[in-house]
């Protein structure tokens, strides 16, 4: 089912694009480059505050990219997409959270950066990078974000829940920083990470289901 009547063209060069910043910004990040350090304590100093009402919101705002409840919104979405029998978007949310989600436990070991030495605000353990509630958020809500473009209909509610989803992996990976359990290339490479599982997921998607359904109606007209 394909309700909008441009869905997005294949995705797999922007996929690759961001494979490359990603593996570009892991480096960076391993090898300890001062440009890192740089960009570190430039966005800490320009989003940490000791504000009590930010700080509380903070506090809260971030339990919602939790791994538990990433997890949960997860299967919700996934169970709702079997109840309406739109298997191959099912399954493209699944998929894209399994590798998005298994790649970052793998990379998280493989750099091993350890977390902000200040007090952190919040409990966090592991290791730093890249910012697992930074990933899970950019890939679920990047995965709401195309099924929102190829399912709703209405211009209006379509640029709304974008603009929604779009907002809470931004908000999330903020919390991240201003709580100190990460840094702010953490985040960044999560979102990349995140983000880049999406478009490779909707290539394969587009590949095997969009675009023989997009021929098929074609055919029948």
């Amino acid at each position: 089912m394909i309700n909008t009547k441009r869905p997005p063209k294949d995705t797999l060069i922007p996929g690759i694009c961001f494979v490359i910043i990603y593996a570009v910004w892991a480096a960076l990040v391993s090898s300890g480059s001062q440009f890192i350090h740089n960009f570190d304590n430039a966005v800490v100093n320009i989003v940490c505050n000791n504000n009590p009402a930010n700080v509380a919101f903070a506090k809260d705002f971030t339990n919602l990219g939790n791994t538990s409840v990433i997890t949960i919104e997860t299967i919700i979405v996934f169970i709702v997409l079997l109840i309406f029998k739109q298997y191959a978007y099912a399954w493209f949310t699944a998929g894209v959270m399994i590798c998005a989600n298994g790649y970052n436990w793998i990379i998280k070991h493989a750099v091993m950066r350890q977390r902000p030495t200040v007090k952190h605000l919040v409990y966090a353990d592991g290791y730093s990078f890249p910012s697992g509630h930074s990933v899970g958020s950019a890939a679920l809500f990047g995965v709401l974000i195309i099924l929102t473009i190829l399912l709703v209909r209405s211009k209006f509610w379509k640029t709304l829940l974008i603009i929604i989803w779009a907002l809470f992996p931004l908000m999330i990976g903020y919390t991240r920083i201003f709580v100190h359990v990460h840094y702010p290339s953490d985040v960044f490479g999560g979102w990349i990470e995140g983000i880049t599982f999406v478009l490779l997921g909707y290539s394969f998607l587009y590949h095997f289901y969009i675009e023989p359904k997009m021929i098929d109606m074609k055919r029948k007209q």
